[in-house]
């Protein structure tokens, strides 16, 4: 396991097995395949449930802001919980105070796009997630066999 870094676009090989880490200075992103058809509902501020119906090749991203061991362990612990135990999704009304509270936050889905300056936990799109400056612009692809990213972030591989 070693730090890579990506600039402009790149294709990443990532098992079912694997998890990509993408390393900013202040937070750090986990990628996974799916690995299997999959249903994440997602509990929205109007008080519906939306179903967000994954296939095996789609992406799962946490969006931890902190960085270390602590946090890689925290983006496992969300992965394991939405894969195997079918734990929802909440999002958030807009200028919710616990927001700022939230150490980590997801998005699923065959294409996301890291963003800085949305509020975490906020937005139902599946397409955007929050991000910390380091990694925002990024946009992470679901790849047969892996992941494209586009943008400039280091990362590594290691088994889930």
């Amino acid at each position: 396991m070693s730090f890579m870094s990506v600039r402009q676009c790149r294709r990443v090989k990532l098992s079912p097995d694997e998890i990509l880490f993408l390393k900013g200075s202040s937070g750090e992103l986990g990628i996974v395949k799916a690995s299997k058809d999959l249903q994440i509902f997602i509990g929205t501020p109007d008080g519906e449930e939306v179903v967000q119906f994954l296939q095996a090749n789609d992406l799962i991203a946490v969006s931890v802001f902190s960085v270390g061991e602590m946090a890689e362990k925290g983006v496992r612990c969300m992965v394991h919980l939405l894969k195997d135990h079918a734990s929802p999704i909440v999002v958030l009304p807009e200028n919710h105070p616990t927001s700022k509270r939230l150490s980590m936050v997801v998005s699923c889905g065959d294409l996301i796009r890291l963003d800085c300056g949305i509020q975490p936990g906020t937005h139902p799109e599946q397409d955007i997630l929050c991000a910390c400056e380091d990694l925002s612009g990024v946009e992470i692809r679901a790849v047969n066999g892996g992941v494209e990213i586009k943008g400039s972030a280091d990362f590594i591989v290691e088994k889930l």
